[in-house]
């Protein structure tokens, strides 16, 4: 890693681009679940399907990542990051479009897109960023993603019952394509050290993970982030859903408890970045955060439409939390961890594992679902993914390599 010594762009411009461009896709990618009540009413579908529709996003980040881990290097991490949110916002307008098809490749357009934009922004934020504040500043960069959420839980269903789901949608593209018009400024400086002659394909689509793969520290670190992506798309993907048809809360309503989880990831977040600054130990941070996230699935069996409405707030808290805490964290070890010059190639490996967990698991979550018919049972099955992550951080502390 290296910083310059007279940047002409500070840290914190960078940093507020780029957090900005990561939550506005992040509420690209959530507002479809935070109005999927409005949404299945207008197509004809089962609310549930909504897992589906995440894993599809989650299908397209994969194909990103395994692919274009070089595009960074081929024309720069900014102007690499600027194309995955304009195909994220073109992925947004494929869906305005009243044919369900049109859902389906707008939801993958968006995953390409979302794919792009950690592996370029760790390249940045490893270059420019002091060894001995990595971890609070990817944490703080990572808040972007609750902060997305929460936009899509309180915008989304608000915007839904007062003009439409369509006009949600629409807002999540046009914040989109002003990110990037915002980030032009730095494009010059932050894409000075671009290669024009490297390949923008992988030739390998899997080398990635192999540089992931080869050293112990890493690949268990990745497994357990696929856990807890696994268990945090879920969550996110199935709150407003099941609060409605479960609880038979109005989309309003079911919108604030998604805020909760969605609030509960950025305080978390910060917190854990912190916490493993001050420790040094990544893997210890993390695996205190899976145990308290399996009795939290655990306690998820609870969900009644007796319960009160401040308990469910507290079961939420808690699963916001431990689920959404850990991206930050993850991909600062994993950068730390890289060869030199190869820390996008490593974050996007990392990711390919980790959105292994996101397209599988909601997936996964529907077909628990429609087998139970119990959104309480199915929240209670993330204990499973949940008891890998943690035996995988175990080891992770057991030996070095």
């Amino acid at each position: 890693m290296s910083t310059s010594s007279h940047p002409r762009l500070s840290l914190a411009f960078m940093l507020s681009a780029l957090t900005a461009g990561h939550a506005a896709n992040t509420m690209a990618v959530f507002v479809l679940p935070a109005v999927a009540p409005a949404v299945a009413v207008d197509y004809g579908l089962d609310p549930s399907l909504i897992g589906y529709q995440v894993s599809l996003v989650g299908f397209g980040v994969f194909v990103s990542l395994s692919l274009l881990g070089n595009m960074s290097l081929k024309i720069g991490a900014c102007r690499t990051y600027q194309i995955g949110l304009g195909l994220g916002g073109t992925g947004m307008l494929i869906m305005l479009l009243p044919w369900t098809p049109f859902l389906i490749v707008g939801s993958v357009v968006v995953g390409l897109g979302y794919g792009m934009l950690t592996p370029s922004s760790s390249k940045l934020l490893v270059h420019y960023t002091p060894a001995a504040r990595l971890g609070l500043v990817f944490s703080v960069h990572q808040l972007a993603i609750p902060f997305g959420g929460i936009l899509a839980a309180l915008v989304g269903p608000a915007v839904a019952v007062a003009a439409g789901w369509r006009w949600s949608v629409l807002l999540s593209a046009a914040q989109l394509y002003a990110v990037i018009a915002f980030m032009q400024r730095g494009r010059r400086e932050w894409d000075e050290d671009r290669k024009p002659n490297a390949p923008a394909v992988s030739g390998n689509p899997l080398a990635g993970v192999t540089t992931i793969w080869a050293k112990r520290s890493q690949r268990l670190v990745s497994i357990a982030g696929g856990c807890f992506s696994w268990a945090q798309f879920c969550v996110v993907s199935y709150v407003v859903v099941a609060s409605v048809e479960t609880l038979g809360m109005s989309l309003i309503v079911a919108g604030t408890v998604l805020t909760v989880v969605q609030a509960s990831s950025a305080v978390s977040r910060v917190f854990l970045g912190w916490l493993v600054d001050r420790l040094q130990n990544t893997a210890r941070v993390l695996a205190w955060n899976a145990g308290i996230l399996f009795f939290a699935c655990l306690a998820a069996l609870t969900m009644s439409p007796g319960l009160p409405l401040i308990a469910l707030y507290v079961l939420f808290a808690i699963l916001g939390g431990t689920t959404g805490s850990w991206p930050g964290t993850v991909l600062a070890e994993v950068g730390r961890l890289a060869p030199q010059g190869q820390v996008s190639l490593a974050t996007s490996g990392a990711l390919v594992i980790i959105n292994t967990g996101k397209m599988v698991g909601p997936v996964l979550f529907a077909i628990i679902y429609a087998v139970s018919q119990s959104y309480a049972i199915a929240f209670a099955t993330l204990a499973i993914p949940t008891a890998v992550c943690l035996g995988c951080l175990v080891a992770a502390q057991g030996r070095k390599g």
